[in-house]
């Protein structure tokens, strides 16, 4: 991390390549540079020499009186491979490559990169970008931008792959204080970036801008020491699923990109936004609200239907509409119109009229916000009028009071009306309070706030459990074998490697005359089932390859006859290797579990509602292997099948614990066994008394 200082605290930076123009549409670096009020050396590099705005330009690095601590470069793509041979020559340690057209352009583009690296692989410099507006530091008034923005600092932090979060900070995080463009990331990535920022004590959020990652792994390590010492949120954007559609599982079409990353963050304590307005009022409330006691929210107001608007949006967001004490509602009742009930939503709007609206409000919230049973409180209230016209129509002086008495418990505000942005101007200036621009986002930023608090930030890292008596050599011998075969899906044999690790597995044995699977249902004990056995065949239903419940040897007969027929009949060009038997076990719930293999993540594990129900209602979840116990449950937890493994409508509840090792099973021999790309365990069967795979698939590579 300390190859990152040069980058945000140089003493002295060389602008190769800078523009010999200068006033608007210029885009010259260097004006930009001084306009920021940058206080170190600066040396301009460009071939013509001469001066620009009053400084002497060198015409090559070489040429500079010292070493300096940074150098940006802004030169066509196809001199920027001498030039960044020229700064390591030179000792310059921290690059930052601002041109285009490497491994986001063509495939020249990406040689050229891939050079760039290969020149300060062994000598400890290090590069931002390329394809870069580089990086901002407003407490020492640092920019590299060549685009004039409005600098406003915040003790916020920005990692992006496009400049308009550091350029639009003001309106996306609400200010800035450090940010690092990382471009195309050739070099400098989002992992150091953020443990870097992390260790920054200016810097209270940390906000990133996220296209794609290489080292997720890693990253989660991260994020996880990170996310637990200072909020961490990200905008992933490039939402695509075309990876899923290539899939050959369950488990590879339902595991789309989306969906891993969304697993990823929530691991390690990221908090994932959806849009920039989110963004900016997350990064407002973490940067003003640093305490929240509990959940129930009450709401003041002056408007009956707005306040049921705000209970709504409270709801909506798991937090609670507070119960107020009887000592705050007899307060309230002693200046309420007597006919008027004493609720949550208050309404203080009659009395205001009639007692004063200032004097009625602060009333208000002292009595609401000293009652135990409220953990925070939102206001709403207009902003009709000019408050600069008229001070009876300032809130502020009450609001601002009032948040300074009760610092523990959010103080926040729903203004709405023409003269918004001047009250809400007025409001937030002493940075107690957030104005909010709906009730909805009101609620979500103190549930996020909350959370934030009394989830990731205490959470407790637990290791994943490690478990004994897994037959890895039986694993390795079946692996080794498909190989040999040249097969890359296991379908016989995968319920032999899932027993080796230790699941429970439903008895099983392949037939290959009508004769064999009468012998086999026998030893096995009937009822059972039969399944079509096929490396080509994944829903086997679909073309009549399953018969369940056949009670003797003449039902079993019958249908090894007709399930061969259908599927020669249906599927032509399948190779059918026989018939699987098993025993028939109904009831119990269905589940799936599975596991694909992410490119940036690993193995990614996949539970939900499984049988033939899979892919039509997706009631899925998915975490990053390797899990702990926890993990497992919260998996369980987020899929509406959670309530069926509960117990629905007079069913015995399922064994829970069963289902939980299954997972955890699972995710050890992932983790274990990197050629295992894709696996599907569907169904799971989980009754009261314990959990059993009943199918399974394995893909290989």
């Amino acid at each position: 991390m300390e190859s990152l200082i040069p980058f945000f605290h140089p003493r002295s930076v060389a602008l190769i390549g800078v523009s010999t123009k200068t006033g608007l549409q210029a885009f010259n670096i260097l004006e930009q540079v001084q306009a920021g009020g940058y206080r170190g050396r600066i040396y301009p590099v460009n071939p013509r020499g001469g001066t620009i705005l009053g400084l002497p330009v060198y015409r090559t690095v070489s040429e500079i009186p010292e070493t300096p601590d940074l150098a940006v470069i802004s030169t066509p793509r196809t001199a920027v491979p001498d030039v960044v041979r020229e700064c390591t020559a030179k000792g310059i340690k921290a690059i930052i490559i601002i041109t285009q057209g490497f491994a986001d352009a063509d495939e020249w583009g990406k040689q050229m990169q891939q050079e760039l690296l290969e020149t300060v692989r062994d000598n400890g410099t290090r590069i931002v970008g390329p394809n870069t507006i580089g990086v901002v530091n407003l407490y020492e008034n640092l920019n590299t931008s060549f685009i004039g923005f409005l600098r406003q600092k915040a003790d916020t932090a920005m990692i992006c792959q496009s400049g308009i979060f550091l350029l639009g900070a003001a309106d996306f995080t609400a200010g800035i204080g450090l940010g690092v463009d990382i471009g195309n990331a050739a070099d400098v990535s989002f992992t150091e970036s953020l443990a870097y920022l992390g260790q920054q004590p200016q810097v209270k959020v940390i906000n990133l801008h996220m296209e794609g990652i290489q080292d997720g792994r890693r990253f989660m390590e991260v994020a996880r020491r990170v996310s637990r010492v200072k909020p961490v949120l990200c905008l992933k954007t490039g939402c695509s699923e075309a990876g899923a559609r290539a899939a050959s599982s369950h488990s590879g079409s339902l595991a789309g990109e989306d969906h891993v990353f969304s697993a990823a963050f929530k691991q390690c304590g990221i908090i994932r936004v959806r849009d920039v307005e989110e963004m900016r009022y997350l990064n407002k409330t973490f940067l003003t609200y640093s305490s929240m006691p509990g959940q129930r929210v009450a709401v003041v107001t002056i408007s009956g239907g707005a306040g049921i608007m705000a209970v709504d949006a409270c709801s909506a967001c798991d937090l609670e509409v507070a119960q107020f004490s009887e000592k705050t509602r007899q307060k309230l009742a002693a200046v309420f119109p007597g006919w008027m009930e004493v609720n949550n939503p208050a309404d203080i709007w009659p009395a205001g009229m009639a007692r004063g609206y200032l004097d009625i409000l602060e009333l208000a919230l002292d009595t609401i916000l000293d009652d135990p049973g409220v953990d925070a409180v939102l206001v709403i209230s207009p902003a009709y009028l000019d408050p600069e016209e008229d001070p009876r129509l300032d809130i502020s002086p009450t609001i601002n009071r009032m948040a300074s008495r009760y610092p523990e418990k959010p103080l926040a505000l729903w203004i709405f009306g023409g003269y918004r942005p001047e009250l809400a101007a007025r409001l937030e200036k002493e940075n107690r309070v957030v104005v909010y621009p709906s009730p909805e986002r009101a609620m979500a930023s103190l549930a996020a706030l909350y959370r934030y608090l009394h989830e990731v930030k205490s959470r407790t890292s637990l290791s994943p459990p490690v478990f004994s008596g897994i037959h890895g050599e039986r694993i390795e011998a079946i692996l080794e074998t498909a190989r040999q075969e040249g097969l890359k899906t296991i379908n016989e044999t995968a319920l032999e490697i899932l027993q080796a690790a230790g699941i429970p597995v439903l008895p099983s044995r392949v037939a290959q005359s009508a004769g064999d699977a009468v012998k086999i249902a026998g030893a096995l004990g009937y009822p059972v089932v039969m399944k079509i056995v096929s490396p080509q065949i994944s829903h086997k239903s679909d073309v009549g390859g399953v018969r369940v419940n056949l009670t003797d040897a003449r039902a079993v007969e019958k249908a090894y006859s007709e399930m061969l027929a259908s599927v020669s009949a249906r599927a032509p060009h399948a190779t059918i290797k026989g018939v699987l038997i098993q025993p028939y076990r109904p009831g119990g719930v269905e589940v799936l579990l599975g596991c694909k293999r992410d490119p940036s993540f690993g193995p990614v594990l996949v539970f939900g509602l499984g049988g033939i129900y899979t892919e039509l209602f997706r009631d899925v979840s998915f975490a990053v292997a390797p899990i702990n116990r926890e993990e497992a449950l919260d998996m369980i937890r987020e899929t509406r099948s959670y309530r069926l493994l509960q117990g629905y409508r007079g069913q015995p509840p399922a064994d829970i614990d069963a289902l939980v090792e299954c997972l955890l099973r699972l995710s050890q021999m992932v983790t274990r066994w990197p050629e295992i790309m894709e696996m599907d365990i569907n169904p799971l069967l989980v009754g009261p008394q314990g959990a059993v795979a009943v199918d399974a698939r394995i893909t290989i590579g």
